[in-house]
């Protein structure tokens, strides 16, 4: 090391000089604005003394001016001056310029600072004090403490120049003379270090020459096995745009890689866009029934190493929100080691498949529930017909009292009322056409209205005209359609409210305005609430079979309104606005002819010839209540439990020569030939054969079109004595030639 060096500094000297003054300015500059602060805090408490004692001797004064003892004030002046040698003047000035009492004494200096102070009694000025005081004693204490501070600052920056000049000779030249010396002979040895490098990179040089040869022939054979790989990309991206399962395939961390068009089409998501995104991300999936994300299949894989399958209800939410159902599996990417370098996903939508079993499973409980309604049904009708045969039949008892007739008249309409019940029933079990008849629509909506509404919190009003067209509707059908809409409108309204029904007369003249309707009479029937409205992205989907905005709803009570109107020739319609309300609104064919009457419980005595008639049901309550009505009107009544009884009797009676005049026929017989095949044997035997078919499925189609099947008439279970005498009466009574208006029965 060279320890001879020596540095020569003047520049450091000079700005350590320069530091000291700007210091002592520093110090300067702080003093003389301590001091005007100083300064100011004396004058300022200087000040509010003097007014204090102004105030004290305003308060010596108001009782000597309120008696007028000026000598007083004069003396007060005087004695107050005298005690306080820094007054130099002190006067008493009345309000108009007057000076009452004065004292002045010779200013020592030109310090001064005059106050005063208004004395006054009951808001009246009474007095001006004007004092003059000294306050020279403060600037002499104020210079006293200028020149302390300025030498206490020339001292402080003396010292602290000093000690710095030592400290940074100490502290900094010193050493850095030391690093020069030591850099001085590292510069040496690197130079000594630099001819030996430059033999090495000589030597090197040669080296990397020949390892670049090499590295020549490894890129040529990398290139040659880069175009293979390409062309191997391209063979399997054409396999995977062929798929047609979603394909996504990731990196060891999750990220996307690759995705085929079906991945693209079902994630909403670009293979550029996609490209190193999360999986997570692109391939968003919940649990179908309780939205909940669902676990990666990517970690599944990753923890396992084995293939995995999605659970069940499965759903992936696309980049526009739109949800599918899909079924997938993962598997692992291993590399010719055998370790994991990625995941591959396939998966497809299953929505319209799971859709269509799901459906499909409706279908079948409903079908169950069908058969289990339609069989409580069917045999709740033969016992509803006994009970309601036997007070019909109570009801033609001349000597019941009024009070009895009444409680029977009563329980008979709530025969009827059940009867229509269980054709509902029959309805939702086997469909079917309507068997019609010319009726008034206002007793069909008024009873079924207030039917669904009976006990509730929702109100009905009725707009009904009187001169309202009567429509030709299966009563039944027409009842459970207004049924069903005004209970939707009930549940709508859960904390209370108003249904109106509003009905007019409507002629269709021109078919433009009403596209859906053929030209001709119609019932309009309006149905309103004050609901809660239905939402506009499923108001087109309310008449679908199974759709319903009720967890408990089956989604058919609409859809079979549709159905039944529709049936009936007429048609359907909603409009609705959330938190407003709904409108259904209903047109049914009018009808030209005459409303059948209500026939009296009194049957007249102009009956027909008492005609012999065979009565043919399972059921031995039918057949008894049957037999009874039959015997009540006249005629001679005989029994057959099934079809082929049925047929051997009248076989039998035709041989005697005492054929029966009239066959009613149930259309089911449980384990045996039902009416529909015995029609077809007795007509075969006697063309000319009266026979009525009789069954509590109101809505199969051989009760709509009875004449097709070889019957003259229908009648539905359970019936009146009145309407089995009307049906009678018209089968007895037709002429002949009618039976050319029979067809010959369907085989």
């Amino acid at each position: 090391m060279n320890s001879a060096v020596k540095l020569h500094l003047p520049g450091y000297g000079r700005a350590i000089f320069g530091m000291v003054i700007l210091l002592l300015a520093f110090l300067t500059l702080s003093d003389i604005f301590l001091l005007r602060n100083v300064r100011r805090e004396y004058l300022e408490n200087f000040q509010n003394h003097t007014v204090y004692e102004l105030e004290e001797a305003a308060a010596f004064m108001v009782e000597p001016l309120l008696k007028n003892e000026f000598a007083y004030i004069n003396q007060f002046i005087e004695k107050w001056s005298e005690t306080h040698k820094d007054v130099i003047r002190f006067e008493a000035v009345t309000p108009k310029g007057y000076t009452l009492s004065s004292f002045q004494r010779d200013a020592p200096s030109d310090f001064l600072i005059s106050m005063e102070k208004k004395v006054t009694y009951a808001d009246q000025h009474m007095l001006t004090l004007v004092m003059t005081k000294d306050y020279s004693e403060i600037e002499r204490m104020l210079d006293k403490t200028k020149y302390i501070l300025l030498g206490s600052s020339i001292v402080i920056v003396m010292l602290l120049g000093g000690g710095l000049w030592i400290l940074f000779r100490r502290l900094a030249i010193s050493p850095l003379e030391q690093e020069i010396a030591m850099r001085m002979d590292a510069e040496k040895e690197l130079e000594d270090a630099n001819t030996y490098l430059e033999e090495k990179v000589l030597q090197r040089t040669k080296e990397l020459s020949d390892r670049n040869q090499e590295l020549l022939q490894e890129i040529q054979q990398r290139e040659t096995a880069e175009n293979l790989l390409a062309d191997e990309k391209e063979r399997l991206a054409v396999t995977l745009r062929s798929i047609g399962d979603g394909v996504i395939t990731t990196d060891i961390s999750g990220g996307v890689v690759l995705m085929n068009k079906v991945a693209e089409s079902l994630t909403g998501w670009t293979q550029a866009e996609a490209n190193g995104k999360p999986l997570h991300e692109v391939f968003n999936i919940i649990n179908e029934q309780t939205g909940k994300p669902c676990e990666s299949p990517f970690d599944k894989v990753m923890q396992s190493g084995q293939i995995v399958g999605l659970a069940n209800h499965t759903a992936l939410i696309s980049r526009d929100g739109r949800e599918r159902i899909i079924a997938d599996s993962g598997a692992p990417i291993r590399d010719r080691n055998s370790a994991i370098v990625g995941v591959v996903l396939v998966f497809r939508d299953i929505t319209e498949q799971q859709r269509t079993e799901q459906e499909m499973l409706k279908i079948r409980k409903l079908e169950s529930v069908g058969l289990l309604a339609g069989g409580i049904a069917h045999d709740f009708n033969n016992i509803l017909a006994a009970i309601l045969g036997n007070i019909n039949l109570g009801l033609f008892d001349r000597t019941l009292s009024d009070k009895t007739r009444r409680l029977l008249s009563d329980a008979e309409k709530a025969c009827l009322r059940a009867k229509d019940l269980t054709h509902q029933l029959l309805t939702f079990a086997k469909g079917g056409e309507p068997v019609k008849e010319t009726s008034s629509l206002v007793d069909i909506i008024k009873d079924s209205a207030n039917f669904v509404l009976h006990g509730d919190k929702v109100s009905c009003r009725f707009d009904i005209p009187p001169d309202l067209w009567p429509a030709n509707v299966d009563k039944g059908q027409i009842s459970q359609v207004i049924q069903n809409i005004v209970l939707n409108a009930a549940h709508a309204m859960p904390q209370g409210g108003a249904v109106t029904i509003r009905c007019e007369n409507v002629s269709v003249t021109d078919k433009d305005s009403f596209h859906l309707l053929q030209k001709g009479k119609y019932v309009k029937i309006v149905i309103a609430d004050t609901g809660i409205g239905i939402p506009a992205k499923v108001i087109d989907r309310i008449f679908d079979p199974y759709f319903s905005t009720k967890q408990e709803g089956s989604g058919l009570g609409l859809a079979t309104s549709q159905s039944i109107v529709n049936r009936h020739g007429g048609h359907i319609m909603v409009q609705s606005k959330q938190g407003e309300g709904t409108v259904f609104t209903l047109y049914l064919p009018a009808s030209d002819k005459l409303i059948q009457p209500e026939q009296n419980t009194e049957i007249s005595g102009d009956i027909s010839a008492p005609a012999k008639i065979l009565v043919m049901d399972d059921e031995d309550i039918v057949r008894d209540i049957a037999g009874k009505m039959i015997a009540q009107l006249g005629h001679e009544v005989f029994f057959a439990e099934h079809g082929e009884k049925a047929i051997s009797m009248y076989r039998e009676a035709m041989a005697a020569d005492s054929s029966f005049d009239l066959v009613i026929m149930d259309l089911t017989i449980q384990g045996g030939m039902g009416g529909k095949d015995a029609v077809r044997e007795i007509r075969a035997l006697d063309p000319g054969a009266r026979v009525i078919v009789s069954s509590g499925y109101s809505n199969d189609a051989i009760m709509s079109n009875c004449r097709e099947y070889g019957f003259r008439a229908a009648i539905v279970k359970p019936y009146q004595v009145q309407e089995l005498s009307r049906v009678l009466r018209q089968v007895l009574e037709e002429d002949d030639l009618d039976d050319n208006q029979v067809s010959s029965p369907n085989p």
